[in-house]
């Protein structure tokens, strides 16, 4: 099935979808006439992970009412911090993803390449602990839990105790 895609009307896209991710519009939404920089971030699933060689697949589980509200507190976090900011993507994949798939891109355009990266750094680094979405790995031999499980951050009072995967 492919991704219907639609720009939101705001400047924020925020997406959690089991369909590939478009990084053609993540290249082009983003850039706006008053945006001079633009810092693109798309994680791709390796065939290998800390301890478990020949990763097969992943497979992403979300709380998605969850995952799209703590999207938009990271937006809003974001923007506090770097209000020049022009257009922000945060996309995550759910489903079953193969090595090469892209699972995860956040896009940041402003005026200049110093908040642009300082922004886009911000966004992938808060999407992967704040976000409840989860990992289940494949490798030769097994699967699980992805390694590296923490609290998840910033959660409120509902997802109190929740734990969650970066990667």
């Amino acid at each position: 099935m492919a991704l219907a895609v639609r720009a939101p009307a705001g400047d924020d896209w925020l997406l959690l979808t089991g369909d590939p991710l478009p990084l053609d519009l993540a290249m082009s939404w983003p850039v706006t006439p008053a945006c001079g920089a633009l810092v693109i971030f798309a994680g791709t699933v390796r065939d290998h992970a800390d301890g478990r060689p020949g990763v097969v697949s992943l497979e992403y589980e979300a709380y998605a009412s969850a995952a799209l509200l703590a999207m938009a507190e990271l937006g809003a976090d974001l923007r506090r911090q770097w209000p020049v900011v022009g257009r922000v993507v945060l996309w995550h994949r759910t489903g079953l993803l193969l090595p090469t798939e892209v699972s995860v891109v956040t896009a940041v355009s402003a005026p200049h390449r110093a908040e642009a990266f300082e922004a886009a750094r911000f966004a992938i680094d808060a999407l992967k602990s704040r976000v409840p979405i989860w990992k289940r790995e494949t490798w030769d031999g097994g699967n699980g839990w992805a390694l590296d499980e923490s609290p998840l951050q910033g959660a409120g009072a509902h997802l109190a105790g929740v734990h969650m995967t970066g990667g």
